[in-house]
């Protein structure tokens, strides 16, 4: 009889598989990002100016989430803010191969069906994306990954080290991103909540006393930073998540401009999760025709048999209870948010709105499914994970990493002209912009204030910066714009793109209401009210 391999070493290799796929994909990442001298994404200038101010001064220049400008502080220490940011954006976007690759094995019952989880999670469009336009969010789902893995090992088996790692993972995810907190709560308090009604009394209901703890101060936190952690206030965000329209092309992820931006995360997500749901309904009812108790936790998601070769996995109990487990709540929990982010009636055309996070996101839950998916079809077959493994590395080398249609592109034009504002600005002047990208490029450029609206601001403190996109060639406002020169009682706008002359141009309040009053009374309007990109 041959010798059994080693269960550390099968954890080892798939440890090391993990970590390889990590490192290739932080590599991929950089290629991508580095490709530009000049930060990538709507909000790519947001982070360097973030870093910049915490070397120099020990705190942020805007009020957001800390801990992910913490996270990444050491990159910028050791080379440059901008070079900082592309580096941590890399190595953190890259890291979600991990603790994916842990949810993903305790989910699927073996390690195979965590690297599946990890190379759909780690290949996927999406997460690519949010690497190039959205740092923090991307490192926040890495911190809340890692948060839930720590959190469903707390459950399965209580101690104090365990809570403890827990209770911090919950802080870092509330620290880093507003949607890693959400995220958290919708998978975790299910799931803490089922291992409170598991016959073990005492010992899981540390669990939930550490989960109240958490649950009341984060609310304090809320309460008091809204602008830097999820608040009571964030609920808002709800009420336009939903679309009365449904867009069929959301799977791959509608643009305004009616360019398709993603991959088809959110399609592979709502696939995923309706196999996994038909296919428990399906084994729960032939379970009852042959007269067969389900077995505990079956109830959505049962455990494997076999699950016990997996590190801190939920060992089957010996006693049948109808009590779902903690880990099969958690994987209810994903099964829903991966089909309700692939239906097509989210609010997917607002790049700052909730419904756009929610589907740049979409392929967490998805790769989550695909776990919960392997073992529904394959968690009884014996050479389950040698499968999972091969199709993991099939679909690594399949799935080749590509740059996503629409990100934020930063033109060398532009740059020379934010460069050319310096010693325009007077002093104590607040440069109102109505482009979030170019907020912070022309912050970084002139350290002067800047900010995307005119409220709040003394007329007579502000002044407006104008891009061409929103001037409009040949419009009313560029023909009055261009008038305005001329006009000797006025102080001319500065033009100072090096293309054109009304490509980036400075305008006072003054000047700026006597080109409004020449305007027709619609584009006056429209202008007046400072639409914001």
């Amino acid at each position: 009889m041959g010798q059994r391999f080693p269960v550390w070493a099968s954890s080892a290799s798939a440890g090391l598989a993990a970590t390889a796929l990590a490192a290739w994909s932080c590599w991929q990442r950089w290629q991508l990002l580095a490709s530009s001298p000049f930060p990538l994404g709507v909000d790519g200038y947001f982070y360097p100016l973030q870093l910049r101010a915490l070397l120099a001064h020990g705190q942020l220049a805007y009020p957001t989430s800390p801990l992910a400008f913490y996270l990444l502080a050491p990159f910028a220490a050791a080379t440059d803010p901008i070079t900082g940011a592309k580096l941590g954006a890399a190595v953190f976007g890259a890291a979600i191969a991990l603790p994916t690759y842990g949810l993903g094995a305790r989910l699927g019952g073996c390690r195979g069906a965590g690297l599946v989880a990890a190379v759909l999670a780690t290949t996927s469009v999406g997460s690519t994306y949010l690497t190039l336009e959205f740092v923090k969010n991307g490192l926040g789902l890495t911190v809340a990954l890692a948060a839930l893995w720590l959190i469903l090992r707390a459950t399965d088996a209580p101690s104090p080290r365990r809570i403890g790692l827990a209770v911090a993972g919950c802080a870092a995810a509330w620290a880093t991103h507003k949607m890693a907190a959400a995220l958290v709560v919708v998978i975790a308090v299910p799931a803490v909540l089922a291992a409170a009604r598991a016959p073990r009394a005492a010992r899981p209901r540390r669990s939930v006393v550490a989960l109240a703890t958490c649950a009341v101060l984060a609310v304090a936190a809320g309460l008091c930073f809204p602008q830097r952690v999820l608040a009571p206030g964030d609920a808002a965000l709800l009420g336009g998540l939903w679309s009365w329209t449904p867009r069929w092309t959301a799977p791959a992820l509608a643009l305004p401009t009616g360019a398709l931006a993603l991959g088809h995360d959110a399609l592979l997500g709502l696939g995923l999760g309706l196999t996994a749901v038909i296919a428990a309904a399906t084994r729960r009812l032939r379970s009852r025709r042959r007269h067969i108790p389900d077995a505990p936790g079956s109830s959505a998601i049962p455990d494997a048999p076999g699950s016990s070769a997996i590190p801190d996995a939920p060992a089957s109990p010996a006693t049948t209870h109808a009590s779902p487990s903690p880990t099969a709540t958690a994987g209810w929990s994903i099964l829903v948010m991966a089909i309700a982010i692939g239906l097509p009636f989210l609010a997917v055309t607002d790049r700052q709105g909730l419904g756009f996070r929610l589907r740049v996101a979409a392929f967490v839950p998805a790769a989550l499914a695909a776990a919960v998916v392997a073992r529904e079809l394959i968690g009884r077959y014996r050479h389950r994970d040698a499968v999972l493994t091969a199709l993991a590395v099939g679909l690594a080398f399949v799935r080749q990493p590509s740059e996503p249609v629409g990100e934020i592109v930063t033109h060398p034009a532009l740059v020379t002209a934010a460069q050319a504002l310096a010693g325009h600005i007077p002093r104590d002047t607040t440069l109102i912009i109505p482009e979030r990208h170019l907020v912070f490029l022309v912050a970084w450029y002139t350290g002067a204030p800047t900010a995307l609206r005119p409220d709040g601001i003394a007329p007579e403190r502000r002044m407006r910066l104008l891009p061409l996109h929103f001037i409009g060639a040949g419009s009313a406002l560029d023909r009055a714009l261009t008038a305005a020169r001329a006009e000797p009682s006025l102080r001319a706008p500065l033009g100072v793109h090096p293309r054109h002359p009304n490509g980036l141009i400075l305008v006072d309040e003054a000047t700026w209401r006597w080109v409004l009053d020449r305007l027709p009374p619609g584009d006056r309007a429209h202008f007046a009210a400072w639409p914001t990109i």
